[in-house]
């Protein structure tokens, strides 16, 4: 029981993989050399036609790239644009709220200065005026009833039938 480190109860002669020998067949092949084609010379017609096309491809990715970058820079503006707008709607909403809630208090305020006992006090107090006495109250009665002068001291039209017939 103490050889319990020794290593005979595994038969690792399981896992032995055998020896590979490659074949002929097995083995790669040699590259084959391509004979390199004969290269002809070119006019300078086809010389320029070729630069020309060149020159074309050229520009027309220049243009899809500047044309790629114009509208990213587009879009990554508007984005700012918007967050700058939503920002700024948002902090004039809790403008509006301030506003509504100062209103709220203000309006209160002038109702409670503005009672009916407040402005006879103040009246009394500081502006020195009294209550009327019933004695001290005057009715006027006119009889001539009323009367519309217009411009340059004429009656109206309705006056002088009721002046006429009264």
């Amino acid at each position: 029981m103490a050889d319990y480190n020794r290593s005979e109860a595994y038969d690792l002669s399981l896992y032995n993989m055998p020896a590979f020998k490659p074949t002929a067949e097995d083995r790669p092949s040699q590259p084959q050399r391509k004979q390199q084609a004969v290269r002809t010379k070119k006019t300078a017609v086809q010389v320029r036609r070729e630069s020309v096309a060149s020159a074309v491809r050229t520009l027309k990715v220049f243009a899809i790239a500047v044309t790629i970058i114009t509208l990213f820079g587009a879009i990554l503006f508007s984005r700012i644009s918007l967050t700058v707008l939503e920002r700024e709607a948002v902090t004039l909403a809790d403008q509006i709220k301030d506003a509504e809630s100062e209103n709220t208090r203000l309006v209160m305020q002038l109702n409670s200065s503005v009672s009916r006992e407040k402005v006879e006090e103040y009246a009394v107090s500081v502006l020195g005026m009294q209550k009327l006495e019933r004695f001290q109250i005057h009715y006027f009665e006119d009889s001539d009833g009323d009367k519309v002068i217009m411009a340059g001291g004429e009656l109206s039209d309705a006056e002088v039938k009721a002046d006429k017939n009264g």
